[in-house]
């Protein structure tokens, strides 16, 4: 297996306190890294050190993301920048949060596009139009003209997705991607990245309180409990082996979180 990215060491700190502690992971070329924990457990913290978009008052202390042979906390501003997005894509949990509310689709489509590439206003119309197909988004020539507020929260999250598939990203960070959803879309959300891992070979990072998402889709599965990755496996080993106590309770109650 071929390693995107390989997280090393990495605590995070607020103050005096750890927020992560000494986060051990790897993802993996055309599989999907599943991270389940409870609300507070750190997966949402983790996912933004990858990013490079911590809060401010959140400290690196320890540790390396590694991706490309690089360590992205050594890397300039400017070459964050160039990765995220290009490289390194993150589909939130809100997308609302996401959108301009006085940008239209396509204004989005454009203005993620020409940061990473020369593209034709007529190039990008047509790549936005081919994205939203691909995750069945009805009528995207129409769409193009909508603004984020017209669209449901379903929609909003496949047009992330679509976005991101329109960069052609090598890892794609979804954090607790079918939370707001109805069962419906939940199953088209993770079809599609089911698609887009085997079609693009692309890593996918699922963040997930849902042991139902890591059974259906994920490869491998890392546990997070207090700041803590405290057990990591292979999904099959995950539920049918279980190491440590506190997953042996997570699976025998199926809670959800």
């Amino acid at each position: 297996m071929e390693k995107v990215l390989e997280v090393k060491d990495l605590t995070v700190k607020i103050g005096e306190k750890n927020i992560l502690t000494s986060i051990n992971m790897t993802a993996y070329k055309g599989r999907v890294l599943g991270i389940i924990g409870e609300s507070g457990s750190g997966k949402t913290m983790l996912c933004h050190a990858i990013m490079q978009s911590l809060p401010a008052a959140a400290k690196v202390t320890q540790g390396q993301i590694i991706y490309q042979q690089e360590n992205l906390f050594n890397v300039s501003a400017s070459k964050m920048r160039a990765y995220r997005g290009r490289h390194l894509s993150m589909i939130m949990q809100n997308p609302s949060t996401a959108f301009d509310r006085i940008q239209t689709i396509e204004s989005h489509f454009r203005e993620s596009l020409k940061a990473h590439f020369v593209v034709t206003k007529k190039e990008i119309r047509q790549i936005a139009i081919d994205a939203m197909y691909k995750v069945n988004l009805p009528n995207p020539e129409k769409l193009l003209h909508y603004y984020p507020f017209q669209l449901s929260g379903g929609m909003l999250q496949r047009v992330m997705i679509a976005l991101s598939l329109a960069i052609l990203a090598s890892i794609y960070i979804a954090d607790e991607p079918t939370t707001a959803l109805d069962t419906v879309n939940q199953k088209q959300i993770l079809t599609l990245f089911d698609r887009i891992r085997s079609e693009t070979e692309a890593a996918i990072i699922l963040v997930t309180h849902d042991l139902g998402v890591i059974a259906e889709l994920a490869d491998d599965v890392a546990v997070m409990y207090q700041g803590e990755i405290i057990e990591h496996a292979n999904v099959y080993d995950f539920f049918d082996a279980p190491q440590h106590p506190y997953t042996k309770k997570l699976l025998q109650s199926r809670i959800m979180f």
